[in-house]
């Protein structure tokens, strides 16, 4: 159906004005974006870019300007697509694009594909029923641009929705996947390369999410991967090479059959003439490993190893023109030479919430540092997964080949062979154990080798060794265990050579050996406190040495030294080392400097680590706090006034500046409490707790809970104020995964507060505040932490003001023992107990409701150090006994497991 909107021709004149105006090198460009983005406020500002995009009435209009007005059309889709455009405009440049996929100029239709796939994403794939029927017919097509327009669209939409085409659309007989794949078999023996490339390709990204009604179509595909197998084209074979990893995940039942020929044919591309193809034939291996086949198949890839592990030695050979090469031995030439801005990583920040963190929960962070994978990295990894399958059984296999690439003379052969022992430090720990004085004593020469990326692959591998290192430096009663001085002092050797590679002049070296100490210190903790002097000057001495790049390994280093080595860090000279160096690079660093958010998450991590130890420099720190924040609270409002853009206010500074004070707090405790008595620190908080970024807001909280814990006093004027917004975070229409964080450590600060705070002055907020704390507990699948939190903080707010809650404990006693159940031992779970059994004192009858839920909860604890606690509990459980009779105790404890019973038995004698 046609749409009523069509184009003003001097409207459409004048985008393409200004948009070949912004592409004139000469131009001021960003006068003229702003000019474009204004524009984004007409209701068919997008349709205009649609035409601009497709149109081709003006013969002369360039092919950069078109596609420049594809790119704005699809960013301004990204946000106005489902918010601001109405169905008609919305209409218009659906159907535009779809007849423009077919366009002769392959950046034209390439651009309107790009479009599509954004459409796709924003607006579901379900909801754009006449696309995929148009798809499906132009892959039918022999028109080679319409086939090439439809399939690089297909492709890019499942980038965009990761491959989940299998979705109903309401009047299509079949999900878009289940429409397209049988069509792109069918190209798997296109005469041309590229449509061969351009179906396997598709077909790969639906793989994961293959449609369960057409899983007999899984035999065509692996059919169709094994006719391409010799394809002579590159990017085919590689693809192929992809396809079968991705079956191997999915479903290697499939794969079963012709397992042995498989991984010949793996092994083959291997040797593959392209290395991408090498690179994706290698990830066969710890696909392979990962896919949990029975021991069946695992014993056909057994018997391949004396094949595959010299192959995988061979490609974890550096090349001369390999970058990293060229980098590291260009770093060797030209020491000293200053860090390009092409040379620093983007900047990513972890959350940091207070109070119970739940369990088993990875950050996901990745600390590598410019990783690009490539065949000698897939090499090396797969070598570590394969080591973690079959174990030492590797190691006669593995030792030999190695042994004779130590011996070469190429330098990139023996480090492959560095590289491969540190890839099998941890599947084959037992077998190398026993050779683990001799390993350590023949590696730490090859700390001063000639070629900096054997120093730097030395540095790496050991500290793969570091666990097994520092586990012989322990007191053991093992027999067979190495005497702990002579472990000692292989500890001291391997430590002090890691600092002096530190300290070398090549940055690819530095990087390492800074990744090496880290990884000591997060293993070590305390057993390294004898070397805390050696390493404090090593760090210290590359904080005045090191450039801009290497300077986040540094930092990295400094907090693992800060968390982990324990109470030898806190001591005025090393606060005199560390610190005076750490706050002149704060001092020089521009206010929304990106450098500048490492410097103060590892500067927080230094304040908290050394204690009272940085008593000399706290108020300095605190003051240039209070400044830094004052002065983004400025741009924040010149911000939301209009009167400057909105990157002048540095979000993340802002974080970490309130990061930073918590950990003041942390460190000096109530020392700190006559620097916040002279500040304006709450005002700030106020400011900070209403702000519009999560992660602000987030901070703020936490450093509301650990102002309380140390200056209690100084925030009481602003108690009211705090409260109304710790009570608005946690309101369940702000419970949402975006805020999790922030309703954890508003619900963290309001149990601090409550603890700190008479009951006279906290009797206001108690209403309230519990009743959110009841909703969260209540909530469905609710984040653990937070529900922990809650159930904490509820139980602070018992102990301080009981009379007011104790009414309501029958509608809340099972979702709170529940949750108190998970806790672990600790004051906090103390704290929650103690609240909950004084409401139970108050009012009995409001716990027979959840009698059940709280025996159990009782039993959680695995020693309770609370001795009246533990009495007070064991009086409850006793007396409700009692008081319900035999019978129904009895049907209170039937459904308990048995090891809740015995406990209950061993330590209440219930």
């Amino acid at each position: 159906m046609a749409t009523a909107w069509t184009p003003n021709g001097d409207g459409a004149a004048r985008i393409i004005q200004m948009i070949a105006e912004y592409l004139d090198p000469r131009a001021n460009q960003r006068e003229m974006l702003g000019r474009l983005e204004q524009c984004a406020g007409f209701p068919d500002f997008n349709n205009y870019l649609a035409h601009v995009l497709t149109s081709d009435e003006d013969a002369g209009r360039r092919e950069d300007v078109r596609q420049s007005a594809g790119l704005l059309l699809k960013n301004n889709l990204k946000t106005s697509w489902t918010t601001t455009m109405s169905e008609e405009y919305r209409t218009y440049v659906r159907e535009t694009l779809l007849r423009a996929l077919g366009h002769p100029s392959r950046l034209i239709r390439g651009t309107c594909g790009t479009c599509v796939a954004v459409i796709v994403r924003c607006g579901g794939v379900e909801n754009w029923g006449d696309l995929w029927p148009t798809l499906v017919r132009a892959v039918e097509a022999g028109d080679e641009n319409s086939r090439d327009g439809a399939l690089g669209a297909l492709y890019k939409a499942c980038e965009e929705v990761n491959g989940r085409l299998d979705v109903k659309v309401p009047g299509l007989p079949d999900s878009p996947a289940g429409m397209v794949i049988p069509r792109l078999f069918a190209l798997f023996s296109s005469p041309a390369a590229k449509v061969r490339q351009q179906a396997v390709g598709v077909v790969n990204m639906i793989a994961p999410c293959w449609p369960e009604n057409h899983y007999a179509l899984l035999d065509s595909y692996l059919q169709g991967l094994f006719s391409l197998a010799n394809d002579p084209d590159n990017d085919v074979r590689r693809l192929v090479c992809s396809g079968l990893v991705m079956l191997i995940h999915i479903c290697p039942e499939k794969l079963a059959p012709n397992l042995r020929e498989i991984i010949v044919y793996m092994l083959e591309r291997q040797d593959d003439e392209d290395k991408d193809v090498a690179m994706e034939s290698c990830e066969f291996w710890g696909a392979f490993c990962e896919a949990e086949l029975g021991d069946d198949y695992v014993q056909i890839l057994r018997e391949f190893t004396p094949r595959l592990i010299p192959v995988l030695l061979t490609n974890m050979a550096y090349t001369e023109d390999d970058e990293e090469v060229i980098s590291a031995e260009d770093d060797e030439v030209n020491v000293g030479r200053e860090d390009r801005d092409q040379d620093i990583k983007p900047t990513f920040r972890d959350t940091k919430d207070k109070g119970s963190q739940g369990e088993g929960e990875d950050d996901g962070q990745d600390d590598s540092d410019d990783f690009v994978w490539n065949l000698r990295k897939s090499s090396a990894n797969g070598l570590d997964i394969l080591s973690n399958v079959f174990g030492d059984e590797l190691l006669p296999l593995l030792l030999p080949v190695v042994e004779q690439r130590l011996r070469e003379s190429r330098w990139e052969i023996r480090e492959s062979a560095i590289l491969a022992l540190g890839a099998v430090a941890e599947g084959c720990s037992g077998g190398l154990l026993q050779y683990l004085p001799m390993l350590i004593n023949f590696l730490l020469p090859m700390l001063d080798d000639a070629r900096p990326l054997v120093r730097s692959t030395t540095c790496w591998t050991l500290s793969r060794f570091s666990r097994w290192t520092l586990q012989c430096a322990r007191p053991s009663n093992d027999p067979n265990a190495m005497p702990q001085q002579q472990g000692m002092e292989q500890l001291n050797t391997l430590t002090t050579a890691l600092c002096k590679r530190c300290l070398d002049h090549n940055k690819h070296v530095q990087a390492a050996a800074c990744g090496a100490i880290a990884t000591l210190l997060a293993e070590g903790q305390d057993t390294l406190a004898p070397w805390t002097e050696t390493i404090v000057q090593t760090l210290t001495q590359a904080l005045a040495t090191y450039q801009r790049k290497n300077m986040r390994n540094l930092y990295d280093a400094l907090t693992m030294l800060a968390e982990n080595i324990g109470p030898s860090i806190e001591d005025a000279r090393y606060a005199g080392a560390i610190l005076p160096g750490m706050l002149q690079k704060w001092e020089n660093a521009n206010k929304v400097d990106p450098e500048l958010y490492h410097l103060l998450e590892c500067l927080t991590a230094i304040i908290v680590g050394l204690g009272q130890a940085s008593a000399e420099f706290s108020s300095g720190i605190f003051a240039k706090c209070i400044s830094a924040l004052t002065y983004q609270l400025q741009q924040r409002t010149a911000v939301q006034r209009g009167e400057m853009p909105a990157e002048e206010y540095a979000i993340d500074i802002v974080i970490c500046t309130l990061d930073l004070l918590s950990g003041l707090c942390e460190g000096m405790g109530q020392a700190i409490e006559p620097l916040v008595a002279q500040s304006p620190i709450r005002d700030i908080l106020i400011a900070s707790c209403m702000d519009e970024s999560p992660g602000v807001r987030r901070s703020a909280f936490a450093l509301v809970g650990d102002l309380t814990r140390s200056s209690t006093a100084h925030l009481t004027p602003s108690l009211q104020q705090l409260m109304e917004l710790i009570v608005a975070q946690l309101q369940p229409a702000m419970v949402i995964s975006m805020n999790m964080s922030v309703c954890n450590n508003a619900s963290w600060a309001a149990g601090e507060i409550a603890i700190r705070t008479s009951s006279d002055v906290l009797r206001p907020f108690v209403a309230p505040l519990a009743q959110c704390l009841v909703q969260i507990l209540d909530m469905r699948m609710v984040n653990r932490a937070l529900g922990e939190n809650a159930a904490i903080s509820l139980g602070r707010l018992s102990m301080t003001c009981p009379e007011e809650l104790q009414g309501g404990l029958a509608h809340f006693i099972t979702s709170w023992c529940s949750a108190l159940r998970r806790l672990r031992d600790g004051v906090e779970k103390e704290h929650g107990f103690m609240g909950l059994c004084k409401l139970i004192q108050m009012n009995p009858s409001g716990a027979t409701s959840g009698l059940s839920a709280f025996v159990e909860a009782v039993a959680s604890w695995r020693q309770c150090r609370n001795n009246e606690l533990v009495a007070t509990m064991g009086q409850l459980v006793r007396g409700f006994k009692d008081h319900v009779g035999t019978d129904q105790w009895a049907m209170v404890v039937r459904d308990l497991e048995p090891g809740v019973m015995r406990k209950l038995a061993e330590q209440y004698g219930v």
